[in-house]
């Protein structure tokens, strides 16, 4: 019934108010590189660690207990980066995020591990008044990123300065046709200072923006309302199609739930990472995931901390996903208990005939231990139940992050759909199994996204020209209510309807272009560019519909050190204010260049 309905008629009897809606590459050479690299994250790993035993010679984790050989392997637990160490899963992110750091950038011999920290050591004593000009500055900053640093005033860093800004101003440039989403990035520093910082994404790339500290107005919802206009003004209505926060709580939270019919007309809608995050935390409540991993952590340690049973596991073609946790999770860390679940159960068989193999596997306490475990069906069936419905969204998300170049909006709506369908099929269409799972994916999903994923579900033709695709109620309204707050002008957006009514009946030129070997190998933004180009109207709503991401600004993993330097320093004048700010606009943006083109190549 709905796939007959003319858009053009349905928009004209549209009520605005009705729907519940919120609205050329840099070259990084050595000193380039030096710049993004210049904050890193101050942290002493005596700090995180205890000497334990009766000579003192093994190391705890302060965090999750675990023991290891040496500061160094403590250090590789805490990044979860290179040795064979197994990640902490108890560390917050901010610490892993500084470690990985100081692990992939002081390189792999052990004997630098110990100027690092005394390299970090300077940038804490060092006094808050900076002197961007002075000598000692300029050593500080050299003793803490081992390079030779050039003076902010000179014309090395003025030459970087500008070849920055004219990168950014280009990707601004790019906005006029896809459009930009602003990304929030809010966390607490250790002094309990609320700061955001806002970064805006978009097929061009990212760029940053600015950063805040909100700690005295955030119960204010106002002053949040005014502050996120300012940017989006400044950023430009025009360009901005939404806003995608990093969490559903807080005052972040609050800020989302009163922004909600902002009169700039901009959405706002939550990461879709976090969503997926919201989703598996209710999952496991009810499995009771904690016992699980809990159960599971001492299989891994033992497999990785025993040589013989580490090859034995390595040697199996099942047991793969077990090194690659590290990889896979640097992304999105909640997902480490899963990964490290699901790689486990499916080397389960070759661990108990690891076991079975010799009575040598069973002399110790701790051997005996594992191999009950190993051998305990009930644990199976428990860690196979919660893999049935965890891993179709670990997997989704993954394709999801991985495909279309960051270009989400066209995807996640369906994609939702076929993980929902994928758990019922893991449970043989029992609905009494399943559906307790989608009722906890339908009220994490149906609270947090946006109109535009719908909109973005029919503008996509392999999802709309498929025999699968269904328009109900929601997709129809999310299409309108995007074309009502993207396209200002009415005489446009009337065009737009028209035109739509033609894209759905394959008039024109769609009769041709919607065939599957003109829909194929194109990304849906791609399609709508060499395509559609006799309906210029609807061609731009789609394209800056279908430019924009789900993702938040986690999976930059910006250094929020770089913000609270800029933030947090007391006592300096204007001019040393400015030149801070000017070096952290240039470590952002080469970071965020860097960090994307590193994305692009895995996908």
């Amino acid at each position: 019934m709905l796939k007959a309905l003319s858009f053009a008629g349905c928009f004209e009897h549209y009520d605005k108010v009705s729907f519940f809606i919120s609205l050329p590459r840099i070259k990084l050479g050595t000193f380039k590189r030096s710049l993004f690299e210049w904050f890193g994250a101050s942290m002493d790993i005596h700090e995180h660690g205890v000497r334990v035993g009766k000579e003192k010679r093994r190391i705890q984790c302060k965090h999750c207990g675990k023991q290891m050989s040496g500061w160094y392997r403590l250090k590789h637990h805490l990044s979860g980066v290179g040795g064979d160490a197994t990640p902490c899963v108890q560390v917050t992110s901010s610490v892993r995020e500084a470690f990985r750091t100081t692990t992939t950038t002081s390189g792999s011999k052990r004997g630098r591990s110990g100027d690092s920290n005394a390299n970090e050591q300077v940038w804490c004593s060092y006094p808050n008044c900076l002197d961007f000009s002075s000598n000692g500055f300029r050593e500080m900053m050299m003793t803490v990123s081992g390079r030779t640093i050039p003076d902010p005033h000179g014309s090395m860093f003025g030459e970087v300065l500008k070849e920055v800004e004219d990168h950014v101003e280009k990707v601004k440039d790019s906005w006029a046709v896809t459009g930009c989403s602003i990304l929030l990035d809010a966390w607490v520093d250790h002094k309990g200072h609320d700061l955001v910082t806002f970064v805006a994404d978009s097929p061009a790339g990212p760029v940053y923006l600015k950063s805040f500290d909100v700690s005295d107005i955030k119960h204010d919802s106002e002053a949040l309302i005014s502050l996120v206009d300012g940017l989006v003004d400044e950023v430009g209505v025009h360009n901005v199609v939404q806003i995608v926060a990093c969490s559903a709580s807080g005052w972040v939270g609050e800020l989302g739930e009163s922004y909600v019919g902002s009169k700039k007309g901009v959405f706002w809608s939550l990461s879709v990472s976090h969503c997926f995050e919201l989703m598996l935390m209710k999952i496991g409540e009810i499995d009771s995931l904690g016992e699980i991993v809990e159960a599971v952590n001492m299989i891994t340690d033992y497999v990785n901390s025993n040589p013989l049973a580490l090859k034995l596991v390595r040697d199996q073609d099942h047991s793969h996903g077990l090194l690659d946790i590290a990889v896979l999770s640097s992304e999105f860390e909640f997902f480490m208990p899963y990964l490290t679940v699901e790689s486990i159960f499916r080397a389960k068989d070759e661990l108990a005939a690891m076991f079975a193999s010799s009575s040598d596997w069973n002399k110790e306490e701790e051997d005996i231990a594992i191999s009950n475990l190993v051998n305990d069906s009930g644990l199976w069936e428990t860690v196979e139940r919660v893999l049935k419905c965890s891993s179709p969204l670990i997997h989704g998300l993954i394709w999801l992050s991985s495909a279309n170049n960051n270009q989400h909006v066209g995807h996640v709506y369906d994609n939702m759909d076929v993980i929902k369908e994928s758990i019922a099929r893991e449970f043989d269409n029992d609905e009494l199994c399943y559906m307790p799972l989608w009722d906890v994916i339908d009220d994490v999903w149906n609270k947090l996204h946006s109109p535009l994923h719908a909109a973005g579900y029919f503008l996509n033709p392999d999802a709309f020209y498929s025999t699968g695709f269904h328009l109900d109620a929601e997709v129809a309204i999310g299409l309108i209510s995007s074309l009502v707050h993207i396209v200002k002008e009415l005489n446009v957006q009337v065009k737009v309807a028209t035109q739509l009514d033609v894209y759905k009946v394959r008039e024109g030129c769609f009769n041709e272009t919607s065939q599957a070997d003109q829909v194929s190998g194109l990304s849906p933004a791609e399609w709508w560019a060499e395509k559609a180009s006799q309906h210029p109207e609807l061609q731009s709503f789609a394209i800056k519909i279908l430019s924009q991401t789900c993702e938040g600004a986690s999976r930059y993993m910006l250094k929020r050190s770089v913000a609270e330097k800029l933030l947090l320093t007391r006592g300096m004048s204007s001019c040393e204010k400015q030149h801070l700010e000017e070096l952290a606009f240039v470590h952002y943006n080469l970071h965020l260049q860097s960090c994307r083109a590193k994305l692009s190549e895995e996908q």
